[in-house]
């Protein structure tokens, strides 16, 4: 008899862990640029520190309600170099506390561009651990002056080392993404732009969204909750708030 009660009880926590997963949870504000604090805690790299000539800055923008990324890429290469190209400048912030989105599925930029291409990285407490692997997808920016939305799926991100794309295999085909531990924004110079040029990015904020889901979907996407607490993933209450930068 104890054993029947042992495996009822089995059966009833996994049913109680599916009827719990919240399968369309509330956006989170991963980041917002209200305050110089905000600006403070991102980091702005370049070609330079590798001998490059790039230059970038990421200030407050005059609204109080966002943040201007801009500077000069430039793609010549120094005499005396040890790049293989240039032309690049980024800026990335590391959170405090890593950010459960599993059951979220875009993120969400809104920008005012200059036209360019800009690239999103995702970076993973997981793997190596290194700032030398990410998972990248392109934001595409106009240049008519006004605020737009920009949203990625996270189905369309890429996982690339060093830049480059990874060959595709399972262990690699979808961001995990229940570990989320830094967003970044890189201006990477595509072979059909000058050589050299002035860029200007303003952003508002990065949500992360979830679509509303019912029926069979909504079912589907709680199974996909279900093995992520099999896996030791912590629940949608350990996701660090919904802004905590």
């Amino acid at each position: 008899m104890s054993a029947l009660s042992s495996a009822f009880r089995r059966v009833w926590r996994r049913i109680d862990k599916f009827l719990s997963v919240e399968v369309n949870p509330d956006p989170i504000v991963l980041n917002s640029f209200k305050h110089q604090n905000d600006i403070d805690k991102w980091r702005v790299f370049t070609d330079a520190t590798f001998g490059g000539t790039s230059q970038a800055t990421l200030q407050l923008g005059d609204d109080g309600k966002s943040a201007v990324f801009s500077g000069h890429y430039s793609k010549i290469l120094q005499d005396g170099s040890s790049l293989v190209r240039s032309g690049y400048c980024g800026i990335n912030q590391v959170r405090r506390r890593n950010v459960n989105l599993a059951l979220h599925d875009y993120l969400e930029f809104r920008v005012r561009g200059d036209g360019h291409t800009y690239i999103a990285s995702v970076r993973l407490d997981q793997y190596t651990g290194g700032d030398e692997e990410a998972w990248q997808a392109p934001i595409r920016t106009s240049s008519n002056g006004q605020w737009e939305d920009v949203r990625i799926n996270f189905d369309d991100f890429i996982f690339t080392f060093r830049g480059r794309l990874v060959k595709r295999t399972d262990a690699y085909s979808t961001m995990p993404r229940h570990n989320v531990m830094a967003v970044g924004i890189t201006l990477s110079a595509s072979d059909d732009m000058p050589p050299e040029g002035d860029f200007r990015l303003e952003l508002q904020h990065v949500v992360a969204g979830a679509y509303q889901l019912s029926g069979l979907e909504a079912q589907r996407k709680a199974f996909r909750g279900m093995y992520f607490f099999a896996e030791g993933v912590p629940p949608r209450g350990d996701q660090g708030g919904q802004q905590g930068n």
